[in-house]
């Protein structure tokens, strides 16, 4: 017989042992698959073998002998975490749950078995996790600092503690660096944006008198031509459909007739110009139940806002960490260069009037250089990536 046959038939007979509560023949059966040259499985069986007959020392040793030969191994990190919890060193103990929930979600599936062991560690992880939010609270307090004084520090914390995730901005095509990384920016800080909510029952009537007449709108995905057929189930679906004003800089001048209020609206608002790309102007619907998978925009030189006119319950957009529902009638502008969706999971349409706007933090000088980078490299015959998922 082989070595690795022979270490394979000798972990087979240690885990058997085990099952039938004999710790001290698993152990010896287990040293002699390990000096066999027996895998990550049969240290982890070897540490088992050790936790039964109660050699603390000896179950860290195989473990991490484990762990060494496979960083991912499941079942010995969940055991690592369980070790060093018993130990009382806690912060150990939460690293090692937290790799193995990580290890978790990238499996396709699991065996029961160790679903309901993950669930057993995110319950203890989230307790953990509890308990040191609560001393470092405490901590703060016992300093005269009481709960965080503003959004940021407030958000810093929540990453600390694993209740948010760093969502950065990851345009398709083109990055402008140094930006700061807003989710969603709020509409006070925008001067415009009062006199723009002011007019939205106006743009709602225009909006209405489209749909009365079932035209106008086409798929907000469509595959371009000499292109390869995006993989999005949206393309070429009216279930997320656009009716333009605006299109990639150029006025659609049948459907901009029929909404002068709209577009005089817009004529007040700093739109994002780069010729043969932006501004779009459109209204964007979402048929009954469809969901917009997660994706990225264009740029992060530019903002994407959203003036909300048909919005049934059961409607939400989602961008980086945040969740918000729409309110008609209430601007909502975010950044789409980092990663968002949206749905409408209601029985009836939801339409927003949707269009770009430059990132405030940008001078003239720069949106003026962004504009003629991205013009050319639109004229260039250099290879072009596809502006939408």
């Amino acid at each position: 017989m082989n070595a690795s046959l022979d270490s394979s038939s000798l972990a087979s007979a240690g885990f058997e042992a085990l099952r039938r509560g004999d710790a001290g023949a698993a152990r010896d059966l287990f040293k002699r698959a390990v000096l066999a040259g027996a895998p990550a499985d049969a240290w982890f069986g070897l540490a088992l073998a050790h936790r039964k007959l109660g050699a603390a020392e000896e179950e860290g040793a195989a473990l991490e002998q484990a762990l060494a030969r496979d960083a991912s191994h499941l079942p010995a990190l969940i055991a690592e975490g369980d070790l060093y919890l018993r130990k009382g060193d806690e912060r150990a103990a939460s690293a090692y749950y937290a790799t193995a929930i990580r290890a978790a979600s990238r499996q396709s599936s699991l065996p029961t078995q160790w679903r309901t062991e993950i669930q057993r560690v995110q319950g203890v992880y989230q307790a953990l996790m509890r308990k040191f939010e609560a001393e470092l609270l405490g901590a703060l307090t016992a300093r005269g600092l009481g709960e965080p004084g503003t959004q940021r520090v407030s958000h810093a914390l929540d990453l600390l503690l694993g209740k948010r995730q760093v969502f950065l901005q990851q345009p398709k095509y083109f990055y402008f660096p140094e930006l700061p990384h807003i989710e969603f920016y709020e509409r006070q800080h925008f001067a415009w944006a009062r006199a723009l909510e002011h007019r939205a029952r106006e743009i709602r009537a225009e909006l209405e008198a489209i749909l009365a007449t079932q035209a106008g709108f086409v798929p907000y995905i469509q595959r371009a031509p000499n292109r390869p057929v995006s993989p999005n189930p949206l393309t070429d679906s009216l279930d997320w459909g656009a009716c333009y004003l605006i299109q990639d800089g150029a006025e659609v001048s049948q459907n901009a007739a029929r909404c002068p209020n709209t577009m005089a609206a817009l004529a007040q608002v700093p739109l994002c110009r780069i010729a043969g790309r932006t501004p779009s102007v459109l209204f964007s619907m979402l048929r009954p139940g469809t969901r917009i998978r997660p994706h990225h925009g264009f740029t992060n030189a530019r903002l994407i806002c959203h003036l909300p006119l048909i919005v049934p319950a059961q409607c939400g957009l989602r961008v980086g960490n945040e969740t918000r529902a729409w309110r008609e009638g209430e601007l909502t502008v975010f950044d789409d260069s980092i990663e968002h969706e949206a749905w409408n999971l209601s029985g009836e349409i939801r339409v927003v009037l949707l269009f770009d706007i430059w990132r405030p933090e940008l001078t003239t000088q720069e949106q003026e250089l962004v504009a003629a980078i991205l013009e050319a490299a639109k004229a260039s015959p250099a290879p072009q990536q596809l502006w939408r998922d």
